[in-house]
């Protein structure tokens, strides 16, 4: 009798023990799967919510998520649309804890450039919003002339201020310094 309540208790540990393994392995997998969860794919599965994002500077946006890639996505804040550069994301509150990912290849592949591309195809007047190492970003008002690998070139509007008068009224803006894109208004 001593040798089956030793084994029952063996085989009892053993159980535990697997269990305890098979529910670590299961929570490592978890944690593997959401480390390649990117912020477009939160932001794609509350695509019609109304969010508040901070900007790494210190603005904060409020709009509803409409076109979204996996390095911007725009809000809308009717009259006004704002194209917002991944990189230029400090926080998002209201997306829930979902996440879907994007099923179109040529979705996926859309970046910054071809988002701004479509900006400048328009030629609307824009207001870039370029963080320049200060608490207030600075504003450039103008119509976007050029995309780059890298960098926009924007043509100043009609009483924009240049930010140095004996500078030309054509700007160049790297993509690293864009905190978003306003248009329409």
């Amino acid at each position: 009798m001593r040798w089956d309540a030793l084994f029952s208790d063996l085989e009892a540990q053993m159980a535990a023990a697997g269990h305890l393994d098979l529910e670590a392995e299961v929570a490592e997998r978890v944690r593997a799967e959401q480390s390649a969860v990117l912020l477009a794919d939160r932001l794609r599965a509350g695509a019609g919510r109304q969010v508040d994002v901070l900007l790494r500077h210190g603005t904060r946006c409020r709009g509803t998520v409409s076109q979204i890639a996996d390095t911007w996505f725009v809000l809308e804040d009717p009259p006004r649309s704002l194209l917002i550069p991944a990189h230029a994301v400090a926080t998002v509150a209201g997306t829930g804890r979902r996440a879907a990912r994007e099923e179109s290849a040529v979705r996926r592949s859309l970046s910054l450039s071809s988002g701004l591309r479509a900006l400048a195809r328009d030629r609307a007047v824009v207001g870039c919003m370029v963080d320049v190492g200060r608490t207030d970003p600075c504003t450039v008002t103008g119509r976007i002339d050029v995309v780059g690998g890298d960098y926009l070139e924007v043509t100043l509007a009609d009483g924009a201020e240049a930010p140095d008068e004996r500078q030309p009224r054509t700007l160049l803006i790297t993509f690293a310094a864009l905190l978003a894109v306003r248009s329409g208004g």
